[in-house]
């Protein structure tokens, strides 16, 4: 076995592997109907949508059924509380961020019954790391993150509280991790970030709902004890997307921070959409490459179909998603309603050329199918006919590389764009 593939394969075992085909030329301009049902068409007993009022009343239903039927229900309420906050560095990354660590106490409440977020570094909730650029003349955007690694690698710093002898991200992990999967896998170009002028929250999901199947399920029937149906209760999906909005929580009312943006890769890129779904506070989305269960339809799709992601995930959604499998064309709810759920807010929808297990097509579809709830709120939505012109300027845009699943040195330049074209000034 070549190095390459003993490399590759490790890192698959690490992040969960993906399959990499290529679109052809052909490919990047979509064929057929971009989705079913329409978006705005009759839903549920209820009339065509035809105003923004219209709009207004069918949210609820569409979230009711993607919870129902994709990602499990969601906490009935929440509570969220800023246990301390500490300066870890005042001078970081070159100088030009201030690098702070919260504890955040928070709680999920299904069926009146509140159980409290715990985790193994934070007894009393769980840990966020948050860079702020230095020398700020106002509020600035924040981007919350959630990634494959821990905080320590996504914000480094030797001041970051982090289990006993752990330690930043390099060697073998970190050439394995970065080889196949792109050398901003784990930490984003930061100081760039900063000295752009955005502030990065970040927290690691597994710290609190674990991405593993029996120790993740576990937790996610502990944290929704109140909530009795197997078939609909929650997934880490879920799970991770309600950790966005806690972290929109302990900053919204901090004068520092003005934007709130969901940013995530892969599965975690699902947890972003879904979060901006059902939380307004959200302000805009960068989801890259979210695949099955993001933003790719699950109708009429290649690479990762609905079987296929909930054996190999089966903590991730409901039960009642696995059902779907084999019939997805019957489902009544596709991923344009999640996207449609997000408008007329921005929304960066990431993907590249050979990562077809991640379906760029469906997203393109579905982009397709959300657009006429863009226009209808008056925002611009989907303003290219190709998977391979951009527009960072539209609300609805989409961005397509060469290459493969991970994110590269060619992604953070478009996410900047993008984000500078919409919350700068």
């Amino acid at each position: 076995m070549t190095a390459r593939l003993v490399v590759a394969f490790a890192a698959a075992a690490m992040l969960g592997g993906c399959t990499q085909l290529t679109l052809s030329w052909a490919d990047l301009e979509p064929e057929g109907a971009p989705a079913t049902p329409p978006a705005l068409a009759a839903f549920d007993d209820q009339p065509e949508v035809a105003t923004p009022v219209d709009w207004a009343a069918r949210r609820p239903l569409l979230q009711r059924a993607l919870e129902r039927h994709v990602y499990g229900v969601m906490p009935e309420a929440s509570a969220t509380r800023v246990v301390s906050r500490r300066v870890v560095n005042a001078n970081a990354y070159g100088g030009r961020g201030v690098l702070e660590e919260y504890v955040i106490a928070a709680s999920a409440t299904f069926g009146g019954v509140s159980v409290a977020v715990t985790s193994e570094l934070a007894p009393d909730g769980f840990l966020m790391s948050v860079a702020t650029p230095k020398d700020a003349k106002g509020p600035v955007p924040v981007i919350l993150m959630e990634t494959f690694c821990p905080r320590w690698s996504t914000l480094p710093d030797p001041g970051v509280t982090r289990p006993e002898g752990a330690e930043d991200r390099k060697g073998f992990a970190l050439s394995v991790e970065t080889y196949v999967f792109g050398q901003y896998i784990c930490t984003p170009p930061v100081e760039e970030i900063v000295a752009r002028g955005y502030a990065i929250a970040t927290i690691f999901p597994s710290e609190f709902a674990p991405d593993r199947r029996l120790e993740g399920l576990a937790e996610l029937r502990r944290l929704s004890a109140g909530y009795a149906d197997e078939t609909t209760r929650w997934g880490a999906i879920a799970a991770w997307a309600f950790a966005y909005s806690r972290m929109v929580d302990a900053l919204e009312t901090d004068p520092r921070y003005a934007a709130m943006i969901a940013f995530g890769h892969s599965r975690y890129a699902k947890s972003a959409l879904l979060a901006a779904a059902f939380d307004a506070r959200i302000d805009g989305v960068v989801a890259h490459q979210s695949g099955t269960g993001g933003a790719s339809l699950n109708r009429d799709k290649p690479g990762e179909s609905v079987a296929s992601i909930t054996a190999t995930y089966p903590h991730w959604f409901a039960r009642a998603y696995a059902a779907h499998a084999g019939r997805e064309g019957d489902m009544p709810v596709d991923q344009h309603h999640l996207l449609a759920l997000i408008a007329p807010r921005p929304v960066l929808l990431g993907n590249a050329r050979r990562d077809v297990w991640s379906d760029p097509n469906g997203a393109f579809r579905a982009a397709q199918g959300a657009d006429p709830v863009y226009e209808l709120l008056g925002a611009r939505g989907l303003t290219v006919e190709r998977l391979d012109a951009f527009d960072p300027e539209a609300e609805l845009a989409f961005w397509i590389r060469p290459g493969t699943h991970g994110v590269v040195k060619e992604d953070w330049p478009a996410f900047l764009r993008f984000l500078d074209a919409h919350f700068k000034g």
